[in-house]
């Protein structure tokens, strides 16, 4: 755990973002999962070997690697493009990957990696499915913490429990259907005890109305939202290719978030742990009026006030202006920001604005977006609010360096004090990195301020003490020296014991 190739960390300036993942060709697509021990793991497609190869790296709360080598190659494919993949931890605390393979034929192979970096399920994972149709694979967890693979297998999506050895828990793998139509899986999030609910895109024909629809499954693979699949929305049609993403309430429910296309506007649905439609068979929408297109919405929850909230990317119809927005809805479904919803990154003339996201940074919903100016040239900024929508900071805060900003992640950081983490694609076509920044609830960027607090937990224990005796000797530029001196050694032991938590 001492010997990180990278001594890169989270730092208090947007023009230099802590670089996470970086190599002679492409590091896209990253998906990252908290660690509740502290820190997390982040996955992501390599091509500097000839194809995109899924890798994952363990980090600490700082945003140090904790592996050498940059990491644990998961897969070594010949993939020339990517799908999306799917990335969890289990009940373990490993690190799960489901994701494609070419070796051999084209199949769906899950993968775990143990806290230390070791693959634990063969060097080429354990296969799921193994057709010439499988796409989009999947990964979550249920409630319990198992670790579930999910896909789509020509026109019908699969799910698959896992046991801690990674063969299948269930007699069959479950096929989500409805009739005749096409179900594509569109996500997996953990329900309440044993349970793991699935979402899909339903379609009858290409053009027909593409719609969401969800179903809760028991620890042994029984739906347990029988008779029907839960209709998420029962009107109105997905823009064909959206597979949209959906949040646990951590109660056994699950809250959606969409755009329809006819107008173009965005929705959030509430469904409870026993598959009630909280907001009505068609959801609730953003605001009350039309005149602005809403879409690409993501969702946060606050499990405390029991308040949902939502952020858009909006666009003036047939214009170059466009803006972000938000909303707040109680348990009811009920605007609690006005008809209109407020507008954190105003409406303006820009080239295009993308990736609306929103995430709780302890008890305040937190969002940013991502703003072209020109072709080629974007910016990212983040705005924090309090429950009834006040700004909390006086000025948004700078996320990025400027320059391409690509597949954001904004999440919340695990422990305490709070945090949000925001990890991006960075650089220029073929050479891209991933880099990324901590928001604290201040409004700063960089590591929480409790002294001595190397793992950013928010206090100062055996594990700071871990890894600070780790890092003993010349420095390198290494976090753990606490006065700077450049050498780990017993003036920062004695700093550290300083200020030990009680």
């Amino acid at each position: 755990m001492c010997c990180a190739s990278a001594l890169a960390q989270f730092t208090t300036s947007a023009a230099t973002p802590d670089v996470l993942a970086t190599g002679n060709n492409d590091q896209v697509q990253s998906k990252v999962v908290n660690i509740p021990t502290g820190g997390f793991y982040m996955s992501w497609y390599d091509n500097s070997a000839g194809g995109y190869d899924p890798w994952v790296q363990r980090y600490d709360a700082n945003g140090i690697g904790l592996w050498p080598n940059k990491g644990v190659r998961v897969l070594d494919t010949n993939f020339s493009s990517t799908e999306d993949y799917g990335l969890t931890s289990d009940a373990a605390g490993n690190a799960v990957i489901v994701t494609r393979s070419d070796s051999g034929s084209l199949k769906i192979i899950a993968q775990a990696v143990s806290p230390s970096g070791a693959l634990l399920w063969g060097a080429n994972g354990v296969t799921l499915s193994s057709t010439a149709s499988v796409n989009a694979p999947k990964a979550g967890r249920a409630g319990d913490g198992a670790a579930v693979a999910g896909w789509t297998e020509g026109s019908r999506a699969k799910v698959m429990r896992l046991t801690p050895e990674g063969t299948p828990a269930w007699a069959s793998v479950v096929t989500i259907s409805d009739g005749t139509a096409t179900t594509f899986l569109s996500d997996l999030q953990p329900g309440d005890g044993g349970t793991v609910i699935a979402s899909i895109v339903r379609y009858q024909t290409f053009n027909a109305a593409k719609t969401l629809q969800a179903q809760k499954f028991s620890s042994t693979g029984v739906a347990q939202w029988v008779s029907t699949n839960v209709r998420v929305f029962t009107s109105g049609s997905l823009q064909f290719g959206n597979f949209p993403s959906f949040i646990a309430d951590g109660e056994g429910g699950a809250i959606f978030a969409w755009y329809g296309t006819g107008p173009l506007q965005s929705y959030a649905q509430w469904v409870s742990p026993t598959g009630d439609l909280r907001f009505g068979p068609n959801g609730s929408g953003v605001t009350a009026t039309t005149t602005l297109e809403r879409v690409s919405p993501t969702a946060a929850y606050d499990p405390i006030l029991r308040r949902i909230y939502l952020a858009w990317n909006e666009h003036v119809p047939n214009s170059s202006i466009y803006g972000s927005g938000g909303q707040s809805f109680s348990e009811a479904g009920t605007r609690l920001w006005g008809e209109a919803g407020l507008t954190f990154s105003p409406t303006d003339t820009t080239y295009e604005e993308t990736q609306a996201r929103v995430a709780m940074l302890g008890e305040f919903p937190t969002f940013s977006s991502v703003r072209s100016p020109a072709y080629g040239s974007q910016m990212s900024r983040a705005y924090s609010y309090d429950s009834i929508g006040t700004p909390r900071w006086m000025a948004p805060v700078e996320l990025t360096p400027g320059g391409f900003v690509g597949r954001m992640v904004f999440m919340p950081t695990s422990g305490s004090p709070a945090g949000v983490l925001a990890i991006w694609e960075s650089g220029a076509v073929g050479v891209t990195d991933l880099v990324g920044a901590r928001l604290n609830a201040d409004g700063t960027l960089g590591l929480p301020s409790v002294c001595g607090d190397l793992n950013g937990d928010g206090a100062v224990t055996g594990a700071d003490l871990g890894l600070l005796l780790g890092g003993w000797g010349p420095a390198n530029g290494s976090p753990f020296d606490l006065n700077h001196d450049g050498v780990v050694n017993g003036a920062d032991l004695g700093i550290l014991l300083g200020c030990w938590t009680a």
